[in-house]
């Protein structure tokens, strides 16, 4: 039994999965991307995935929502906790989430598999929720929101084809991304 991997607690197993499907779906999608592939990733077997998410549609919402817990814990509540500058403490944690590419490339895949009604339905509550703490910070105004969030999705896009790493050698990435700084 010497290639038989421990045991491992569900937790444990859960987070696991969650970082695999991760990296699978944030660069595959939802529909081009393998749980048999995540289960291979983790030496798992595919129905040992399936004990802890159900479908596939399932894991990918979660971690959908992995993604959403980690906006909202490390950009959203510093702004809301900023005694000054909200939107400013803001920008600087998303440029930070930014350097997470596989975080806003799943956030792009989550809005790309919004035919699907479920997904489509949490992706509308997470951005309106978002743009209403935005919105509802002190000194915040709706047009103001509304610049802050669209500048967000732009720079998402940005990381997304990983322009902060060509900057430094391409001068039309480093003026793009210079202009709403």
């Amino acid at each position: 039994m010497a290639g038989k991997r421990p045991r491992v607690g569900i937790e444990q197993r859960r987070r696991e999965i969650l970082e695999a499907a991760l990296k699978e779906f944030s660069h595959k999608g939802l529909h081009g991307g393998s749980t048999v592939s995540i289960a291979k990733d983790l030496e798992i077997s595919h129905p040992n995935l399936f004990r802890v998410f159900p479908t596939k549609r399932e894991l990918f919402i979660a971690v959908l929502e992995e993604a959403f817990a980690t906006v909202e814990r490390q950009m959203l509540m510093a702004g809301e906790s900023a005694e000054d500058r909200p939107l400013e403490t803001m920008a600087e944690a998303w440029g930070a989430l930014m350097g997470q590419r596989e975080l806003m490339l799943i956030l792009l895949q989550g809005y790309a598999a919004s035919e699907d009604p479920v997904i489509r339905d949490l992706m509308h509550r997470w951005t309106q929720e978002t743009f209403e703490r935005v919105e509802a910070i002190p000194n915040v105004d709706t047009d103001m929101a509304h610049d802050f969030f669209s500048a967000g999705m732009l720079y998402m896009v940005a990381a997304s084809m990983d322009l902060p790493a060509r900057a430094a050698h391409d001068a039309w990435a480093e003026r793009f991304l210079a202009s709403g700084a």
